[in-house]
């Protein structure tokens, strides 16, 4: 009688104790679903605020002026940062002044012709092929939005083939001289002296397409420059903002680029 007291107490207590963890693991799993909820909603609320905060006027004016001082302080940056360009010979300048048509006529297509006939704002972004691949490429493009080149001080090695292969690489041209990558480049030292460019990647704005200099030097001409590694549309909307006097050709220009991306 006793022994069959405790195997029942025992069962008692048995079956208690598998209810009670039952209770337990159903409270538990409860809670978790609370909680699960709670990070839901708590996680939508800053995706909404950080939604919120990047389509506001003030933070992305904020960004900008941000961006705006660590431009005007690319003067300090390492040599690494922005490339250096060595001084070029009275030699190479008048050389090129003489030579840059012939130069143009050998380019077989390339489009190496700077200015061509055009007229109104220009914006000049003068490089080097010492400049990252994805930079150049990244400016090629955006440079096509408003036909303007990239400026170039002169060939390499003074190779017009070297040269004409290095930019097909770089526009992914196929063996049928077909590009992936729309853009160009224009070959000019003269810019280079105009503009006083030391560094590159250099972004110069003018209201109208700057006369070739001459033998006897470079005629006056009003601009905006901005040096740095950044987009074009921040380029210009820096120089609209910095530069009330070319104001109205930087807005020109960016609206071009505007209604170019609309189209895409």
């Amino acid at each position: 009688m006793l022994y069959r007291f405790i195997l029942i107490l025992s069962c008692h207590l048995i079956c208690v104790s598998a209810s009670w963890a039952e209770t337990e693991v159903g409270q538990a799993m409860d809670r978790a679903l609370e909680n699960s909820g709670e990070m839901r909603e708590r996680t939508q609320s800053v995706i909404d605020q950080a939604d919120t905060l990047a389509n506001s006027p003030e933070f992305i004016d904020s960004i900008n002026r941000e961006a705006t001082k660590a431009l005007q302080g690319a003067d300090t940056l390492p040599i690494s940062a922005l490339p250096d360009l060595p001084e070029p010979s009275a030699d190479l300048l008048q050389r090129a002044r003489r030579d840059i048509t012939n130069l143009l006529d050998q380019a077989q297509g390339q489009p190496l012709d700077p200015m061509g006939q055009k007229s109104g704002p220009q914006l000049y972004v003068f490089v080097s092929f010492s400049m990252p691949e994805i930079t150049l490429k990244r400016l090629l493009t955006q440079t096509s939005q408003i036909e303007a080149s990239l400026i170039l001080r002169g060939l390499i090695d003074d190779d017009m083939g070297k040269t004409k292969t290095r930019i097909a690489q770089l526009l992914e041209a196929d063996e049928n001289g077909h590009t992936r990558i729309q853009g160009g480049f224009a070959i000019d030292p003269t810019l280079f002296e105009r503009f006083d460019i030391q560094q590159v990647p250099t972004f110069v704005l003018t209201d109208t397409p700057a006369p070739r200099c001459k033998d006897a030097g470079c005629d006056d001409v009003s601009y905006a420059r901005l040096s740095g590694d950044t987009t074009l549309q921040y380029a210009l909307q820096t120089m609209q903002r910095e530069a009330p006097a070319m104001s109205a050709s930087a807005g020109e220009l960016l609206s071009r680029i505007r209604g170019n991306n609309h189209d895409l």
